[in-house]
């Protein structure tokens, strides 16, 4: 149940199922999740009644929590994201209890001392198989994009609070925990504070598993003309200058390697026997290229040779 905020300072609420009967327990905690930080489905093993409470704090910017819970599994499935939508990341910090994070991509394990920062309008799963204590900041989208120029995360991103002192991740969660405490403190520097330790995790990332995440998405679509920077940054979950900035990293531009994967394709298909006979044309549109004009000039100055004269090379090679 939640204490009246008489008993609280002002931006402070606590929510628990003590005193609760057991059947409305995981509804009312659902419903007080999707209220106050991340819409949920919860549930717990066998005839198990779920103990848990929550201490959260609203700012005007973010959302903030400790969470504590016996054993139990949650999932935001793409109904829940559609019926609560975040609007944002949030980081977790284990502090008790090791956890189980399934997403479309794989399975992270948390372990105490250590955070997991994901997109919460991704689907996900977590498994508390030994209860927890956690935790929670969430921080909308268009703050950090304004303030890093990553408007979304592919991937869930893991980092270290436990270890060196001196780390993103450590002073994050001091100053989560300090923020929970309930003493007074200038909310707007604590604020500022907390968004600023977030866009350092964000920032943090190796830019090489950016470029590799980008050069899949190209590989994967190349064949769309209408391929582009804004498109392969949204697929990715970057913004259009983070992603030029990864691949300046990497010496070339984005043009240029949407290109290049356009053209190393044609040469695939002109060293196809089974294609022997394709027109230029439509091997070009394949390729994603706008017209045959196009796709010659390219494939000439790329390779050295017209592609016409080249399909006669590589199949007489073979």
């Amino acid at each position: 149940m939640s204490h009246s905020s008489a008993t609280l300072p002002a931006g402070f609420s606590r929510f628990s199922t003590d005193g609760l009967p057991s059947e409305r327990r995981i509804p009312q905690w659902e419903r007080h999740n999707a209220r106050a930080l991340v819409g949920l489905t919860a549930a717990t093993k066998g005839a198990a009644s779920l103990r848990a409470t929550e201490l959260n704090l609203s700012l005007p910017r973010l959302g903030l929590a400790r969470v504590t819970g016996t054993a139990h599994r949650v999932l935001r499935d793409e109904a829940q994201v559609a019926a609560h939508p975040a609007g944002g990341l949030v980081a977790y910090l284990a502090l008790r209890g090791t956890g189980r994070f399934v997403h479309r991509d794989g399975t992270e394990t948390v372990t105490p001392g250590h955070g997991i920062l994901i997109d919460a309008d991704q689907p996900f799963e977590r498994d508390f198989a030994d209860g927890l204590t956690e935790l929670a900041l969430k921080v909308p989208r268009g703050v950090l994009a304004g303030r890093t120029g990553f408007a979304h995360l592919a991937g869930p991103r893991l980092f270290d609070f436990g270890g060196t002192a001196g780390s993103p991740g450590a002073r994050l969660a001091a100053a989560a925990a300090n923020a929970l405490s309930g003493r007074p403190a200038a909310w707007e520097s604590l604020e500022e504070n907390l968004i600023g330790l977030v866009a350092e995790l964000l920032t943090d990332g190796p830019a090489a598993g950016h470029l590799e995440a980008a050069e899949a998405f190209i590989a994967d679509h190349y064949r769309r003309q209408e391929l582009s920077a804004s498109g392969i940054a949204t697929g990715i979950g970057l913004s259009e200058r983070q992603l030029s900035r990864v691949f300046a990293a990497s010496g070339q531009s984005v043009p240029q390697a949407i290109l290049a994967a356009r053209l190393q394709g044609a040469q695939r298909l002109l060293a196809t026997e089974a294609l022997a006979h394709i027109p230029m044309s439509d091997l070009a549109t394949r390729c994603g290229f706008a017209s045959q004009a196009q796709f010659s000039r390219n494939y000439r100055d790329f390779f050295g040779t017209p592609p016409l004269r080249h399909r006669r090379e590589l199949l007489a090679g073979r």
